[in-house]
Protein backbone atom coordinates (compact mmCIF):
# COMPACT_ATOMS: atom_id res chain seq x y z
CA UNK A 1 0.00 0.00 0.00
CA UNK A 2 1.58 3.90 -0.91
CA UNK A 3 1.63 5.78 2.49
CA UNK A 4 -1.28 8.39 2.42
CA UNK A 5 0.56 12.05 2.85
CA UNK A 6 -0.40 15.33 2.58
CA UNK A 7 1.35 18.55 0.74
CA UNK A 8 0.73 22.24 1.13
CA UNK A 9 2.59 24.60 -1.33
CA UNK A 10 4.24 27.80 -1.46
CA UNK A 11 5.35 29.29 -5.07
CA UNK A 12 7.63 32.07 -3.88
CA UNK A 13 9.35 33.59 -7.12
CA UNK A 14 8.98 32.99 -11.06
CA UNK A 15 11.50 32.55 -13.26
CA UNK A 16 12.76 32.64 -16.71
CA UNK A 17 12.26 30.68 -19.88
CA UNK A 18 13.20 27.21 -19.92
CA UNK A 19 16.39 27.56 -22.13
CA UNK A 20 18.27 24.06 -21.19
CA UNK A 21 17.13 20.36 -21.93
CA UNK A 22 18.53 17.02 -22.93
CA UNK A 23 18.99 13.81 -21.81
CA UNK A 24 21.02 10.63 -22.75
CA UNK A 25 19.58 7.63 -24.56
CA UNK A 26 22.24 5.55 -23.19
CA UNK A 27 23.38 4.08 -20.37
CA UNK A 28 25.59 7.27 -18.41
CA UNK A 29 28.98 5.67 -17.90
CA UNK A 30 30.42 6.21 -14.61
CA UNK A 31 34.14 7.74 -14.22
CA UNK A 32 36.13 5.63 -11.97
CA UNK A 33 37.59 8.26 -10.00
CA UNK A 34 33.56 8.39 -8.96
CA UNK A 35 33.06 5.31 -7.48
CA UNK A 36 33.53 6.71 -4.03
CA UNK A 37 30.51 9.40 -4.85
CA UNK A 38 28.43 6.77 -5.77
CA UNK A 39 29.28 4.33 -2.64
CA UNK A 40 28.70 7.82 -0.28
CA UNK A 41 25.27 8.70 -1.73
CA UNK A 42 24.21 4.81 -1.14
CA UNK A 43 25.61 4.88 2.50
CA UNK A 44 23.54 8.24 3.17
CA UNK A 45 20.45 6.70 1.45
CA UNK A 46 20.97 3.58 4.23
CA UNK A 47 21.18 5.70 6.98
CA UNK A 48 18.52 8.28 6.09
CA UNK A 49 16.16 5.63 5.35
CA UNK A 50 16.34 4.36 8.89
CA UNK A 51 15.62 7.75 9.68
CA UNK A 52 12.78 7.96 7.50
CA UNK A 53 11.18 5.29 8.87
CA UNK A 54 11.71 6.65 12.97
CA UNK A 55 9.62 9.65 11.94
CA UNK A 56 6.88 7.60 9.69
CA UNK A 57 6.19 5.11 12.74
CA UNK A 58 5.85 8.13 15.25
CA UNK A 59 3.15 9.81 13.76
CA UNK A 60 4.76 13.29 12.81
CA UNK A 61 4.71 15.73 9.90
CA UNK A 62 7.42 14.77 7.66
CA UNK A 63 8.24 18.33 6.38
CA UNK A 64 9.62 18.25 2.44
CA UNK A 65 10.97 20.95 0.31
CA UNK A 66 10.91 20.71 -3.60
CA UNK A 67 12.87 23.16 -6.15
CA UNK A 68 12.61 24.06 -9.65
CA UNK A 69 13.10 26.95 -12.14
CA UNK A 70 10.88 28.05 -14.86
CA UNK A 71 8.87 30.84 -15.94
CA UNK A 72 5.05 31.79 -14.60
CA UNK A 73 3.60 29.59 -16.56
CA UNK A 74 5.65 26.79 -15.48
CA UNK A 75 5.05 27.23 -12.09
CA UNK A 76 1.78 27.35 -12.03
CA UNK A 77 1.88 23.98 -13.97
CA UNK A 78 4.08 22.12 -11.32
CA UNK A 79 1.75 23.43 -8.66
CA UNK A 80 -0.79 21.18 -9.98
CA UNK A 81 0.73 18.40 -9.52
CA UNK A 82 1.76 19.12 -6.05
CA UNK A 83 -1.67 20.13 -5.21
CA UNK A 84 -2.53 16.38 -6.85
CA UNK A 85 -0.24 14.93 -4.56
CA UNK A 86 -1.78 17.02 -1.91
CA UNK A 87 -5.67 15.88 -2.36
CA UNK A 88 -4.14 11.98 -2.30
CA UNK A 89 -1.80 11.81 0.73
CA UNK A 90 -1.66 12.43 4.69
CA UNK A 91 1.44 12.71 7.09
CA UNK A 92 3.99 14.85 5.13
CA UNK A 93 4.17 18.50 4.52
CA UNK A 94 5.69 19.32 1.04
CA UNK A 95 6.91 23.04 0.48
CA UNK A 96 7.33 24.06 -3.08
CA UNK A 97 10.31 26.86 -3.73
CA UNK A 98 10.51 28.26 -7.04
CA UNK A 99 14.18 29.08 -7.12
CA UNK A 100 15.37 31.96 -9.96
CA UNK A 101 16.89 30.68 -13.35
CA UNK A 102 20.47 32.93 -13.36
CA UNK A 103 22.79 30.70 -11.95
CA UNK A 104 20.24 27.68 -10.83
CA UNK A 105 22.93 24.88 -11.82
CA UNK A 106 26.13 25.90 -9.73
CA UNK A 107 24.08 27.59 -6.89
CA UNK A 108 22.20 23.71 -6.55
CA UNK A 109 25.77 21.99 -7.41
CA UNK A 110 27.08 24.34 -4.31
CA UNK A 111 23.93 23.17 -1.97
CA UNK A 112 24.28 19.87 -2.89
CA UNK A 113 27.72 19.78 -2.00
CA UNK A 114 27.18 21.66 1.09
CA UNK A 115 24.26 19.77 2.81
CA UNK A 116 21.78 22.57 2.42
CA UNK A 117 20.05 22.03 -1.26
CA UNK A 118 15.80 20.50 -1.00
CA UNK A 119 15.29 17.10 -0.49
CA UNK A 120 13.74 16.86 -3.77
CA UNK A 121 15.41 18.96 -6.66
CA UNK A 122 14.84 19.75 -10.94
CA UNK A 123 18.35 19.20 -12.75
CA UNK A 124 19.19 20.12 -15.72
CA UNK A 125 20.56 17.71 -18.70
CA UNK A 126 24.17 19.88 -18.56
CA UNK A 127 24.89 18.71 -14.98
CA UNK A 128 23.22 15.53 -14.49
CA UNK A 129 25.88 13.30 -14.64
CA UNK A 130 28.53 15.58 -12.83
CA UNK A 131 25.67 14.83 -9.90
CA UNK A 132 25.53 10.84 -10.44
CA UNK A 133 29.34 11.26 -10.39
CA UNK A 134 30.17 12.73 -7.23
CA UNK A 135 27.62 11.29 -5.36
CA UNK A 136 24.61 14.36 -4.06
CA UNK A 137 21.61 12.47 -5.63
CA UNK A 138 19.80 9.20 -4.57
CA UNK A 139 19.72 5.88 -6.27
CA UNK A 140 16.18 5.64 -6.99
CA UNK A 141 16.43 2.07 -7.95
CA UNK A 142 15.64 0.21 -5.18
CA UNK A 143 12.83 2.28 -3.88
CA UNK A 144 11.31 1.90 -7.41
CA UNK A 145 11.19 -1.77 -7.18
CA UNK A 146 8.43 -1.46 -4.10
CA UNK A 147 5.29 -1.00 -3.25
CA UNK A 148 5.51 3.26 -2.30
CA UNK A 149 6.56 4.05 -5.59
CA UNK A 150 4.03 5.75 -7.89
CA UNK A 151 6.26 4.94 -11.07
CA UNK A 152 7.78 1.82 -12.14
CA UNK A 153 10.36 1.65 -14.96
CA UNK A 154 7.75 -0.35 -17.45
CA UNK A 155 6.36 2.98 -17.39
CA UNK A 156 8.86 4.78 -19.19
CA UNK A 157 10.44 5.00 -22.95
CA UNK A 158 13.98 3.27 -22.45
CA UNK A 159 15.49 6.76 -24.44
CA UNK A 160 13.52 8.92 -21.31
CA UNK A 161 14.37 6.41 -18.55
CA UNK A 162 18.04 5.26 -19.41
CA UNK A 163 18.69 9.11 -19.87
CA UNK A 164 19.79 8.88 -15.70
CA UNK A 165 20.22 5.35 -15.18
CA UNK A 166 23.71 3.52 -14.62
CA UNK A 167 24.79 -0.05 -14.13
CA UNK A 168 24.88 1.08 -10.30
CA UNK A 169 21.08 2.49 -10.59
CA UNK A 170 18.82 5.10 -11.97
CA UNK A 171 19.37 8.94 -10.38
CA UNK A 172 16.58 10.68 -11.65
CA UNK A 173 13.31 10.57 -13.64
CA UNK A 174 12.26 12.89 -16.05
CA UNK A 175 9.26 15.22 -15.09
CA UNK A 176 8.08 14.88 -19.07
CA UNK A 177 9.69 15.71 -22.14
CA UNK A 178 9.97 18.72 -24.79
CA UNK A 179 10.54 17.57 -28.54
CA UNK A 180 11.99 20.39 -30.38
CA UNK A 181 9.44 21.97 -33.67
CA UNK A 182 9.55 25.04 -34.91
CA UNK A 183 6.86 27.70 -34.27
CA UNK A 184 5.02 30.15 -37.06
CA UNK A 185 2.28 32.01 -37.49
CA UNK A 186 -0.02 30.87 -40.43
CA UNK A 187 -1.84 33.80 -40.00
CA UNK A 188 1.19 36.25 -40.97
CA UNK A 189 2.51 33.69 -43.46
CA UNK A 190 -1.26 33.78 -45.48
CA UNK A 191 -1.24 37.75 -44.90
CA UNK A 192 2.27 37.82 -46.97
CA UNK A 193 1.34 35.07 -49.60
CA UNK A 194 4.04 32.37 -48.45
CA UNK A 195 3.85 28.89 -49.19
CA UNK A 196 1.99 26.76 -46.65
CA UNK A 197 4.82 24.86 -44.64
CA UNK A 198 2.16 22.01 -43.77
CA UNK A 199 1.80 21.25 -47.28
CA UNK A 200 5.20 21.65 -48.29
CA UNK A 201 5.90 18.76 -45.26
CA UNK A 202 3.03 16.55 -46.64
CA UNK A 203 4.52 16.66 -50.24
CA UNK A 204 8.00 15.78 -49.29
CA UNK A 205 8.82 19.17 -49.93
CA UNK A 206 9.81 20.85 -46.01
CA UNK A 207 13.47 21.24 -47.65
CA UNK A 208 16.16 23.87 -46.57
CA UNK A 209 15.54 25.10 -50.17
CA UNK A 210 11.82 25.76 -49.66
CA UNK A 211 13.10 27.09 -45.99
CA UNK A 212 15.05 29.37 -47.63
CA UNK A 213 12.47 30.91 -50.20
CA UNK A 214 10.29 31.56 -47.18
CA UNK A 215 12.89 32.80 -45.16
CA UNK A 216 13.77 35.49 -48.28
CA UNK A 217 10.59 36.64 -48.51
CA UNK A 218 10.36 37.22 -44.79
CA UNK A 219 13.24 39.31 -44.93
CA UNK A 220 11.81 41.35 -48.00
CA UNK A 221 9.23 41.78 -45.77
CA UNK A 222 11.10 43.29 -42.97
CA UNK A 223 11.30 40.59 -40.67
CA UNK A 224 13.71 37.91 -39.79
CA UNK A 225 13.14 34.53 -41.61
CA UNK A 226 14.57 32.75 -38.08
CA UNK A 227 16.04 33.39 -34.81
CA UNK A 228 18.95 30.76 -34.54
CA UNK A 229 19.33 30.07 -31.23
CA UNK A 230 22.90 30.30 -29.07
CA UNK A 231 23.25 26.42 -27.83
CA UNK A 232 24.77 23.79 -29.40
CA UNK A 233 21.74 21.55 -29.63
CA UNK A 234 19.98 24.20 -31.93
CA UNK A 235 22.88 23.90 -34.80
CA UNK A 236 22.91 19.80 -33.90
CA UNK A 237 19.20 19.93 -35.28
CA UNK A 238 20.41 21.70 -38.33
CA UNK A 239 23.20 18.86 -38.77
CA UNK A 240 21.09 15.58 -38.17
CA UNK A 241 18.58 17.35 -40.63
CA UNK A 242 21.61 16.76 -43.29
CA UNK A 243 22.32 13.17 -42.09
CA UNK A 244 25.69 14.52 -40.36
CA UNK A 245 27.11 13.90 -37.29
CA UNK A 246 29.27 15.88 -34.45
CA UNK A 247 30.56 12.27 -32.49
CA UNK A 248 32.80 9.83 -33.64
CA UNK A 249 33.34 7.59 -30.89
CA UNK A 250 34.46 10.32 -27.64
CA UNK A 251 35.98 12.38 -30.40
CA UNK A 252 33.98 15.66 -31.24
CA UNK A 253 34.63 15.45 -34.90
CA UNK A 254 32.39 17.37 -37.64
CA UNK A 255 32.01 14.87 -40.44
CA UNK A 256 31.75 16.93 -44.11
CA UNK A 257 27.50 17.07 -43.92
CA UNK A 258 28.06 18.71 -40.69
CA UNK A 259 30.36 21.57 -41.90
CA UNK A 260 28.08 21.68 -44.57
CA UNK A 261 24.85 22.58 -42.27
CA UNK A 262 27.68 24.54 -40.05
CA UNK A 263 27.88 26.61 -43.46
CA UNK A 264 24.20 26.54 -43.73
CA UNK A 265 23.06 28.27 -40.49
CA UNK A 266 26.33 30.72 -40.27
CA UNK A 267 25.63 31.83 -44.00
CA UNK A 268 21.84 32.81 -43.12
CA UNK A 269 22.93 34.70 -40.10
CA UNK A 270 25.93 37.02 -41.84
CA UNK A 271 22.94 37.71 -45.02
CA UNK A 272 20.36 38.49 -42.34
CA UNK A 273 17.47 35.77 -43.22
CA UNK A 274 18.53 34.41 -39.47
CA UNK A 275 19.08 36.50 -36.40
CA UNK A 276 21.65 34.86 -33.44
CA UNK A 277 19.91 34.96 -30.85
CA UNK A 278 22.85 35.48 -28.84
CA UNK A 279 22.90 39.15 -30.27
CA UNK A 280 19.50 40.14 -29.31
CA UNK A 281 18.73 42.83 -27.00
CA UNK A 282 17.87 42.31 -23.03
CA UNK A 283 14.61 41.45 -22.56
CA UNK A 284 14.21 40.58 -26.49
CA UNK A 285 14.09 36.75 -26.61
CA UNK A 286 12.90 34.36 -28.88
CA UNK A 287 9.28 34.36 -27.67
CA UNK A 288 9.14 38.05 -27.49
CA UNK A 289 10.26 38.36 -31.23
CA UNK A 290 7.51 35.40 -32.59
CA UNK A 291 4.41 37.50 -30.20
CA UNK A 292 5.89 40.64 -32.22
CA UNK A 293 6.26 39.21 -35.69
CA UNK A 294 9.78 40.19 -35.97
CA UNK A 295 10.60 36.35 -36.99
CA UNK A 296 8.65 33.95 -38.71
CA UNK A 297 10.35 30.71 -37.19
CA UNK A 298 11.54 30.38 -33.58
CA UNK A 299 12.66 26.84 -32.30
CA UNK A 300 11.25 25.54 -28.97
CA UNK A 301 9.20 22.79 -27.22
CA UNK A 302 5.82 22.78 -26.09
CA UNK A 303 6.81 25.35 -22.98
CA UNK A 304 5.99 28.44 -25.02
CA UNK A 305 2.32 26.85 -26.55
CA UNK A 306 0.23 27.70 -22.88
CA UNK A 307 1.45 31.55 -23.20
CA UNK A 308 1.14 31.54 -26.90
CA UNK A 309 -2.46 30.25 -26.78
CA UNK A 310 -3.60 32.02 -23.55
CA UNK A 311 -2.11 35.15 -25.08
CA UNK A 312 -3.79 34.68 -28.16
CA UNK A 313 -1.04 34.28 -30.69
CA UNK A 314 -1.87 32.56 -33.86
CA UNK A 315 0.58 29.97 -34.29
CA UNK A 316 1.32 26.08 -34.85
CA UNK A 317 3.89 23.72 -35.34
CA UNK A 318 6.04 22.42 -38.11
CA UNK A 319 8.90 19.77 -37.84
CA UNK A 320 12.72 21.68 -38.91
CA UNK A 321 13.67 20.90 -42.23
CA UNK A 322 16.03 18.78 -43.85
CA UNK A 323 17.98 19.28 -46.67
CA UNK A 324 16.38 16.77 -48.51
CA UNK A 325 12.95 16.98 -47.73
CA UNK A 326 12.62 13.95 -45.24
CA UNK A 327 10.21 13.78 -43.15
CA UNK A 328 10.56 14.10 -38.79
CA UNK A 329 14.75 14.20 -39.58
CA UNK A 330 16.06 13.25 -36.15
CA UNK A 331 15.86 16.77 -33.51
CA UNK A 332 16.11 16.82 -29.96
CA UNK A 333 14.00 15.86 -26.49
CA UNK A 334 14.78 18.28 -24.35
CA UNK A 335 14.67 16.17 -21.00
CA UNK A 336 14.77 17.98 -17.36
CA UNK A 337 15.04 15.48 -13.99
CA UNK A 338 13.78 15.24 -10.55
CA UNK A 339 16.31 13.65 -8.13
CA UNK A 340 16.36 13.04 -4.70
CA UNK A 341 19.08 14.64 -2.68
CA UNK A 342 21.68 12.08 -0.92
CA UNK A 343 21.71 13.81 2.53
CA UNK A 344 17.93 14.34 2.62
CA UNK A 345 16.66 13.39 5.91
CA UNK A 346 13.28 11.99 5.05
CA UNK A 347 14.98 9.84 1.30
CA UNK A 348 11.76 8.12 1.56
CA UNK A 349 9.37 10.89 1.68
CA UNK A 350 11.12 12.63 -1.17
CA UNK A 351 11.64 9.31 -3.65
CA UNK A 352 7.45 9.04 -2.68
CA UNK A 353 7.15 12.45 -4.22
CA UNK A 354 9.36 12.16 -6.95
CA UNK A 355 7.54 9.17 -8.25
CA UNK A 356 3.99 10.77 -8.37
CA UNK A 357 5.01 13.69 -9.51
CA UNK A 358 6.92 11.98 -12.71
CA UNK A 359 4.40 9.11 -12.78
CA UNK A 360 1.19 8.92 -14.21
CA UNK A 361 -1.04 10.54 -11.25
CA UNK A 362 1.89 13.98 -11.56
CA UNK A 363 2.09 14.02 -15.86
CA UNK A 364 -1.80 13.71 -15.98
CA UNK A 365 -1.82 16.58 -13.55
CA UNK A 366 0.66 19.00 -15.32
CA UNK A 367 -0.13 17.91 -18.76
CA UNK A 368 -3.75 17.79 -18.84
CA UNK A 369 -5.38 20.23 -21.93
CA UNK A 370 -2.88 23.01 -23.23
CA UNK A 371 0.31 22.37 -20.97
CA UNK A 372 3.50 22.66 -21.66
CA UNK A 373 5.30 19.73 -22.31
CA UNK A 374 4.83 15.85 -23.80
CA UNK A 375 4.46 13.12 -21.58
CA UNK A 376 7.12 11.23 -20.95
CA UNK A 377 5.34 8.04 -19.72
CA UNK A 378 4.03 6.26 -22.59
CA UNK A 379 0.38 5.54 -21.66
CA UNK A 380 -1.12 9.28 -21.51
CA UNK A 381 -0.72 10.84 -25.28
CA UNK A 382 -4.16 10.59 -25.29
CA UNK A 383 -4.55 13.58 -22.76
CA UNK A 384 -2.30 15.61 -25.04
CA UNK A 385 -4.23 15.66 -28.61
CA UNK A 386 -7.27 15.93 -26.51
CA UNK A 387 -6.45 19.48 -26.20
CA UNK A 388 -6.04 20.01 -29.94
CA UNK A 389 -3.89 23.00 -29.64
CA UNK A 390 -2.12 23.92 -31.56
CA UNK A 391 -3.56 22.33 -35.07
CA UNK A 392 -0.99 20.31 -36.17
CA UNK A 393 -0.43 19.07 -32.33
CA UNK A 394 0.88 15.17 -33.83
CA UNK A 395 4.23 16.59 -35.23
CA UNK A 396 5.87 17.18 -31.13
CA UNK A 397 4.71 13.28 -31.00
CA UNK A 398 6.07 12.19 -33.98
CA UNK A 399 9.49 14.49 -33.53
CA UNK A 400 9.56 12.34 -30.14
CA UNK A 401 9.52 9.39 -31.79
CA UNK A 402 12.08 9.91 -34.01
CA UNK A 403 14.19 12.20 -31.73
CA UNK A 404 17.47 11.91 -29.77
CA UNK A 405 18.36 13.08 -26.50
CA UNK A 406 21.65 15.52 -25.32
CA UNK A 407 24.11 13.20 -23.98
CA UNK A 408 23.61 10.13 -25.79
CA UNK A 409 26.32 8.66 -28.61
CA UNK A 410 25.01 11.13 -31.07
CA UNK A 411 25.53 14.15 -28.97
CA UNK A 412 27.88 13.54 -25.72
CA UNK A 413 28.42 17.35 -25.09
CA UNK A 414 26.64 17.09 -21.42
CA UNK A 415 28.63 14.08 -20.46
CA UNK A 416 31.56 16.79 -19.91
CA UNK A 417 31.38 19.40 -17.35
CA UNK A 418 32.09 22.93 -19.19
CA UNK A 419 31.74 21.63 -22.30
CA UNK A 420 28.75 23.26 -23.55
CA UNK A 421 29.88 26.49 -22.57
CA UNK A 422 33.46 26.23 -24.13
CA UNK A 423 32.38 24.97 -27.59
CA UNK A 424 29.67 27.42 -27.45
CA UNK A 425 32.05 30.48 -27.08
CA UNK A 426 34.12 29.25 -30.09
CA UNK A 427 30.92 29.11 -32.20
CA UNK A 428 29.87 32.92 -31.41
CA UNK A 429 32.82 33.98 -33.26
CA UNK A 430 31.36 32.99 -36.50
CA UNK A 431 27.71 33.80 -35.11
CA UNK A 432 28.77 37.36 -33.92
CA UNK A 433 32.01 38.04 -35.90
CA UNK A 434 31.43 36.33 -38.97
CA UNK A 435 34.61 33.76 -38.35
CA UNK A 436 35.43 31.81 -41.33
CA UNK A 437 33.19 28.61 -40.45
CA UNK A 438 36.27 26.22 -41.29
CA UNK A 439 38.49 27.56 -39.12
CA UNK A 440 36.06 27.75 -36.16
CA UNK A 441 35.13 24.22 -36.77
CA UNK A 442 38.98 23.18 -36.87
CA UNK A 443 39.12 25.75 -33.44
CA UNK A 444 36.12 24.19 -31.82
CA UNK A 445 37.11 20.29 -32.06
CA UNK A 446 40.69 21.61 -30.45
CA UNK A 447 38.84 23.26 -27.33
CA UNK A 448 36.67 20.19 -27.00
CA UNK A 449 39.67 17.81 -27.02
CA UNK A 450 41.04 19.76 -24.38
CA UNK A 451 37.65 19.76 -22.20
CA UNK A 452 37.24 15.98 -22.64
CA UNK A 453 41.09 15.25 -21.74
CA UNK A 454 40.27 17.97 -18.32
CA UNK A 455 37.70 15.44 -17.37
CA UNK A 456 39.33 12.17 -17.46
Amino acid sequence: MKKRNIITASVLAAAMLMTACGSKAEKTPVDPAADNGTETADASATENTEANKADSESGETVEIVYTARGNADEIKVYQQAVDAFNEAQSGVHVTFEASPSDGYNQSLITQLAGGTAADVIFVEDTIINQLIKNGTIANLEEFMAGDSSYAKVEDFDETVLNATRTDDGIWGLSVDCNPMVLYYSPAMFEELNIEDPQELFANGEWSWDKFDEICTTLKENGKYGMVQGGDNIRLYNWVFGNGGSVWDGDTYKFDDKAREAFHYVCDRIQDGRFVYGGTLPDGQGEDAMFMSRQAGFIAAGRWLTKTFHDEGIDFDYIPYPSKSGEQYAPAQICLGFLCVNAKSEHLEEAMQFLTFYCGTPGQEARITGVGTSVPSVKTLDDMLIESEVPAHLDHILKVRATGWASGTDVAKDTIYAGFADATKSVFEEAYVNGADPDEIIEKVEAKAAEVIADSQ
